[in-house]
């Protein structure tokens, strides 16, 4: 698990099922809560949890670890699947407690319930987090019934015996040594997998927890849709679903790739690629011509979508007809798309975090547009030798149909140049090591303005740069780490409702805020965003689009606690000097690309924040301040910190839909008044 909850590949490397054997090949031992957070590697991730989860000690372990140690007791060392995400052993053991992570982080974001007063607000704080961290904890239990069928026996030589959940625990059942053989996809009960949580909850979770929950009616009647299924849009349901995807996605993309020696299926993904490399060696997959199936460009080769999905399918069914009828229809070809998705075996349309691209081909004497997939050469040749020729034409990428507002369309020669090659040759989101930094919109695509924000009266410039409303030079301004958001201690988290995500819910799905378009344009003349005849720099354009980039994917945090992005009512706070910073420690702050070596610890950050102010894309305060100062409040209201901030005007024009301001800050100079009674309930903080 990574900072702020992310959710990447796991560190631990997976069980050694030979450490694990019992006396009877193929069977494993009986381990207790402790063992099994040692060989699963867990005590990291689970101290993150409770740190981020912010519920006391005394909470923490009176109710929160007795549920997991006793969740664990439960599913020992079974796998979370057959043959798709966590199928190794110990998987679903992990990718519990990896849902269970992310799912705290991404609560963070919210402010629950939905729609509530702050009192509200205050006070079901605790209630609404044990109620995520028991959510993510069950939502799999079902499995134990549904997928698997468990035996056990009582000695290493008696005779192995059906296991029943409801009966009890591995442990508390009397087994030393249990097998796992996976149920066949006919006889898998899935009305069971809804009533399994349920069922179990009462015998894994404490009962005073269970009890604290339900000291908010409403906080348990969402608990329990969602153990139940029987709520699929509630809040609950959106968490766990978030975390679970991102959990599931990074272990399809990073994780191990063993499986159980019982597991018998075999995954999609490895039947199409199979294909998919048999077609191409066969020559049934023709490339670089007219009515060809594909076109090699930019280090990958772009297939027609559906011709792919298509033929891959033919070809299973001719090589392996048994097989065949477990591979989703034509009608299905996004189950297809997702499958080459979900294992990262394709790159994503960066602007729409899909799997589908929109590109013309241009060749000799014909043009084509297609709906068209990438594959880089090295996911479907195991020797470079083996790589096709490039693509004697051009591949021109088209704005992505549903993504609003102006995208130029970039091309792509058989050698990745050209016209915005560097965008379209760029590696995908979840694979590269750090986030790319899109190159600034040329001012020739960029003239028209945005609609999101309202034109304002133009004002004068009647003094010298430097005396310039809004002084990007005032050395005052940039304040010391004491003073910015790192330096708070927030009593309560910091969170915002989310928002309509720009990405399906794939590798990262953290998402908050998706971007209206890349960078927008310049301000025009007639706007009081910037000054008279001055476009921003390209530092400046940079900044923002990697801000815009990490709102997206959710790498950036914004309205929780030690968030370096805050929305209030006057705009989007850049908590001054750590965002500014933090872009620089990776681009230098010209924003150029190169990590930043040369500039003293102390002044890293100041350069870009200067391009920004400049850009006169921020709010001016008295006396031409260009950082504003803000209380963040804790519980009752009180002041509990202060942070500093450069705010950007209309966030419309770079984020959409804008989050709702954070309630609580607000500006320094005003005194906060008590919100909510100073009592706390069980398991709060203060």
């Amino acid at each position: 698990m990574g900072p702020a909850g992310e959710t990447t590949a796991p560190v631990e490397k997976p069980v050694d099922a030979r450490e694990l054997a019992a006396n009877r090949r193929g069977w494993l031992k009986v381990l207790d809560a402790p063992a099994l957070v040692r060989v699963c590697h867990l005590a990291g991730t689970l101290q993150q949890i409770h740190r981020e989860s912010k519920l006391s000690k005394a909470a923490w372990e009176r109710d929160i670890a007795p549920a997991i140690e006793q969740y664990l007791r439960y599913v020992q060392l079974l796998p979370a699947s057959e043959a798709h995400h966590h199928a190794h052993v110990g998987g679903l053991a992990a990718h519990t407690i990896e849902v269970m992570h992310a799912a705290i982080a991404i609560r963070n974001g919210y402010l629950l319930p939905r729609g509530g007063a702050a009192d509200a607000i205050d006070a079901q704080r605790d209630h609404w987090t044990y109620a995520v961290i028991l959510a993510a904890l069950l939502h799999d239990i079902g499995k134990l019934a549904t997928d698997l069928r468990v035996e056990l026996a009582d000695r290493s030589d008696g005779p192995p015996r059906p296991w029943l959940p409801v009966a009890g625990d591995l442990l508390t059942a009397g087994a030393v040594e249990y097998q796992v053989r996976f149920a066949p996809r006919g006889e898998r009960d899935y009305g069971a997998h809804r009533r399994m949580a349920l069922v179990l909850a009462p015998r894994i979770v404490p009962a005073t927890a269970l009890a604290f929950v339900a000291r908010e009616p409403s906080v348990m009647r969402a608990l329990e849709g969602m153990l139940s299924g029987e709520d699929a849009s509630g809040v609950l349901t959106e968490i766990v679903r978030r975390a679970d995807q991102r959990s599931a996605a990074s272990n399809l993309q990073q994780g191990p790739r063993n499986r159980f020696a019982a597991a018998t299926a075999v995954p999609l993904v490895e039947r199409l690629m199979e294909a998919v490399r048999r077609l191409l060696r066969q020559g049934g997959l023709p490339l670089n011509r007219d009515g060809a199936a594909g076109w090699v460009a930019g280090g990958a080769i772009w297939f027609v979508a559906k011709r792919l999905a298509d033929a891959a399918r033919e070809e299973i069914a001719r090589s392996d007809p048994d097989d065949s009828a477990q591979i989703p229809g034509p009608s299905k070809n996004d189950r297809l798309f997702d499958a080459w998705q979900d294992y990262g075996l394709l790159e994503r349309n960066p602007d729409t975090g899909q799997a589908i691209w929109y590109v013309e081909v241009r060749g000799t004497g014909y043009a084509h547009a297609f709906a068209m997939l990438k594959f880089p050469l090295d996911k479907l040749f195991d020797d470079p030798r083996d790589y096709p020729p490039a693509f004697d034409g051009e591949l021109v990428v088209q704005p992505s149909r549903h993504v609003r507002g102006h995208t130029e369309p970039s091309s792509v020669s058989a050698e990745g140049e050209g016209g915005g090659g560097e965008a379209m040759c760029r590696p995908s989101p979840t694979t590269r090591k750090k986030p790319d930094v899109p190159p600034p919109r040329p001012a020739h695509a960029a003239s028209k303005r945005s609609d999101a924000g309202p034109a304002q009266p133009a004002k004068a410039a009647t003094r010298p740069d430097h005396e310039a409303p809004g002084n990007a030079d005032a050395e005052d301004d940039y304040l010391t780490d004491d003073d910015s958001a790192g330096a708070v201690a927030a009593a309560i988290p910091l969170g915002s409702s989310p928002v309509v995500p720009r990405c399906p819910p794939r590798a990262r799905t953290d998402r908050p805020v998706t971007p209206y378009v890349h960078v927008p344009p310049p301000p025009s003349p007639d706007d009081d965003t910037g000054a008279a005849g001055r476009a921003p720099s390209d530092a400046a354009l940079r900044f923002m689009a990697w801000l815009q980039q990490g709102l997206a994917d959710g790498s950036i945090a914004y309205n929780e606690a030690g968030a370096p992005v805050h929305f209030v009512e006057e705009g989007m706070a850049l908590v001054s000097p750590r965002t500014f910073r933090e872009f620089a420690s990776r681009y230098g702050d010209d924003g150029g690309g190169s990590e930043s070596g040369a500039t003293p610890a102390a002044k890293l950050g100041t350069g870009i924040q200067r391009q920004v102010i400049k850009a006169r894309w921020h709010l001016v305060g008295p006396g031409n301040a260009n950082v504003h100062h803000y209380s963040v409040l804790g519980r009752g209201g009180k002041p509990v910190g202060k942070l500093a901030a450069v705010v950007i005007k209309h966030p419309e024009r770079w984020v959409n839909p804008v989050p709702p301001p954070n309630p609580n800050l607000v500006p320094f100079h005003e005194k906060a008044s008590p919100r909510a009674s100073d009592s706390t309930e069980p398991g709060q903080e203060t």
